[in-house]
């Protein structure tokens, strides 16, 4: 290390170790307060839900910290079916499983609440999936939607109290029948151990109804911010479906509004949020096209105005001539597990998005698979993902070690041609063919392959964009701590303000060493060598700060790497 560059390390030291205590002297933060704030990000108030009658607790369980106009999704136009949905007293039926909590009322015949018990909130709170529900969801939707299922009294065959799914499947069904004699009958399945319920939904004498070539059923309720992060958790909010074997996203927002129909065969439809779904997979036949309806707003947030987004999203089925309808399907409600979801052999593990970048996706895609196989693996040996992520980074090193010797052998010896360069690039600098055929002579007498420095790239670019696709979307690194002010190694920088900042500082100084210690001295070089870790501080700082340590860790092990080439050339010259 030259004498240039010591003050300059020893300057981005001082920063790292001291970075929150100049920002506190200067008076960009204030100093800590001795009770911290509420971990909720939206700037509004927890409302109480109002207790249904029948309602087997004494009081309901507090509402996701939602913007009222959040409360209620888009486009749901009052229903003029009957008036006793509104008017009847309604029953609640508890159902406890291993991965919910799910409470269901004969007001719709359905669930108003399902609370994940394996995810909360940072304040603790379990993760809601129906955050500000007002009707039963899924909903079944009848004549051009003017018929919701949803709005209608039904008569349930569980009594209203707590019951506890453990060991064999539960089963409760909820009945409506109207004065002309048509019956309608959802059917629910609950299981032990798994993330989804079945739904059964049948229509008896449906002409009596008036129900003929479609129907839609709809998840009818949007989804809500769960991480610290609001922008980017609504950023992530889309409609997702799966339409003749390929990821189809209904995002066709116009003047902020969402009104959108794809035709084609359907093998399943639902929402996403940033780590969160909720799926409807048919059984028996698959829907004909899937629809997705909502509206961006402006939602005031502790750190400003970010835009929000709610969604619903639904599949249209078809109606034959026979009297009846019975359709069967299976409703993923939970995380967004790449392993988990592909156990249910219809590609709902598409839903994460991992892999279906045009072009390059297949390149990508097995790099992805390979990093969520071995990760868990991992932790279960290193129980933190940090120090996983270290291991990793060391692994990838490792593995790529010998064409990183090549590399700096290559611009090693890129650096000692470069004075004879520069005397080509003055003696020829008015003919350029000339200079590019002494500069290839002057290559291939010395054995330099100028493109050699950048092998070790190669095999490292899909690989990045792998952990970028990975770490953005499954929920392995959500809440997970490394150490000291870094509790969630799934969240970024907020802002120059914010602590974890600093990884993205140690990235830059990181990067700035290693490329001071191996790229060859030229102007053009020394531009790239300040302004390169700089943009890439700046493209990194709202990246997942798991993925902000391997990129840091692994410009670390590249230094490394540097002392084993440098140790190696001191021996072949003391050997020569």
């Amino acid at each position: 290390m030259d004498k240039k560059t010591l003050p300059i390390v020893i300057l981005l030291v001082i920063i790292i170790l001291f970075y929150w205590q100049i920002l506190q002297f200067f008076g960009f933060v204030e100093p800590a307060k001795e009770a911290a704030e509420p971990p909720a990000e939206l700037d509004t108030t927890s409302q109480q839900a109002p207790a249904l009658e029948g309602s087997p607790e004494s009081t309901a369980k507090p509402q996701v910290e939602t913007p009222d106009a959040l409360a209620r999704p888009p486009a749901q136009a009052e229903q003029a079916v009957t008036p006793t949905a509104n008017t009847v007293s309604a029953d609640i039926v508890i159902i406890k499983t291993a991965k919910y909590t799910a409470a269901l009322s004969t007001s719709g015949g359905g669930p108003l609440s399902i609370e994940l018990r394996e995810y909360a909130y940072r304040d603790g709170r379990p993760i809601e999936m129906l955050p500000g529900a007002v009707e039963a969801t899924p909903d079944a939707r009848f004549s051009d939607d003017s018929f919701s299922t949803s709005s209608l009294h039904y008569r349930s065959s569980l009594e209203p109290r707590t019951y506890d799914v453990a060991g064999a499947p539960l089963e409760l069904a909820y009945t409506y029948r109207s004065a002309e004699g048509g019956e309608i009958v959802k059917t629910y399945v609950f299981y032990p151990d798994q993330y989804h319920f079945d739904l059964r939904l049948q229509v008896n004498h449906n002409e009596t109804f008036g129900f003929e070539r479609f129907y839609t059923l709809m998840w009818n309720t949007s989804l809500g911010v769960t991480e610290p992060d609001t922008e980017t958790d609504y950023g992530a909010m889309e409609a997702v479906a799966m339409q003749s074997g390929s990821r189809v996203k209904l995002d066709d927002f116009d003047d902020g509004l969402l009104n959108q129909r794809a035709d084609g065969s359907a093998a399943w439809a639902g929402l996403r949020a940033k780590y969160f779904a909720a799926v409807m997979i048919p059984q028996d036949r698959e829907a004909e096209a899937v629809v997705a309806q909502g509206r961006k707003l402006q939602v005031e947030t502790r750190n400003g105005q970010v835009e929000g987004r709610e969604i619903i999203a639904g599949m249209r089925m078809q109606v034959g001539a026979a009297t009846s309808i019975d359709d069967n399907f299976r409703v993923f409600v939970g995380p967004l597990d790449y392993t988990l979801m592909s156990r249910y052999g219809v590609g709902l593990e598409d839903m994460l998005g991992i892999g279906t970048t045009p072009v390059v996706g297949w390149i990508i895609k097995p790099f992805a698979i390979a990093i969520i196989w071995l990760l868990p693996r991992m932790y279960s040996v290193v129980a933190n993902y940090g120090f996983v992520i270290i291991l990793f980074a060391l692994l990838v090193k490792i593995i790529t070690l010998p064409l990183s010797m090549k590399s700096f052998k290559s611009m090693n010896a890129m650096k000692e041609l470069q004075p004879k360069i520069e005397q080509l690039k003055e003696k020829y600098k008015k003919n350029p063919q000339a200079l590019n055929k002494e500069m290839m002579s002057l290559y291939k007498k010395h054995g330099v392959n100028p493109v050699s420095g950048c092998l070790p790239i190669l095999p490292q670019m899909p690989l990045f964009f792998a952990l970028f696709s990975v770490f953005r979307s499954t929920i392995l690194l959500r809440d997970a701590p490394f150490v000291w002010f870094i509790s969630d190694l799934s969240r970024g920088a907020t802002g120059p303000t914010d602590p974890y900042i600093i990884l993205v500082v140690l990235m830059v100084a990181t990067q700035f060493i290693s490329q001071k210690l191996t790229m060859a001295t030229n102007q053009q070089n020394k531009m790239f060598l300040y302004i390169m870790p700089v943009f890439m501080g700046f493209i990194f700082y709202r990246f997942a700060a798991g993925l902000v340590l391997y990129w840091t860790c692994f410009s670390f092990f590249s230094l490394l790497d540097y002392v084993v080439f440098k140790r190696r050339k001191a021996t072949a010259v003391r050997a020569a």
